[in-house]
């Protein structure tokens, strides 16, 4: 069995790792880094970001988000927008009764 021969041809610096999460082959040291914290050492994480993201695709690069208008995370609609209006054009009407109402007496 023979040994893997290691390229000394160019130095460290010089030579361009692949990556896998999206990022042109590149200097790796160059790229930004994912922001994600540990929890328990407060530590950062040191694989390189996805590009045009903020963390690498273990903390969640890959992810596009959640679609817009979702309609799983709505638990009861009080302070959606359609509520929100409704409510205002009660209250227009309700201040325009009592107006109404004071100038008969």
């Amino acid at each position: 069995m023979g040994k893997k021969e290691k390229n000394n041809e160019q130095p460290q610096e010089a030579r361009l790792g692949r990556l896998k999460n999206g990022n042109p082959p590149c200097a790796i040291w160059l790229l930004p880094k994912c922001q994600a914290t540990a929890k328990h050492s407060g530590e950062r994480c040191k694989l390189p970001a996805m590009k045009g993201k903020k963390v690498c695709y273990i903390h969640g690069g890959k992810s596009p988000g959640a679609p817009k208008g979702n309609q799983n995370s709505l638990k009861h609609g009080r302070r959606s927008r359609a509520a929100i209006e409704r409510r205002q054009k009660l209250q227009r009407l309700i201040k325009k009764a009592r107006e109404l109402f004071d100038g008969v007496k």
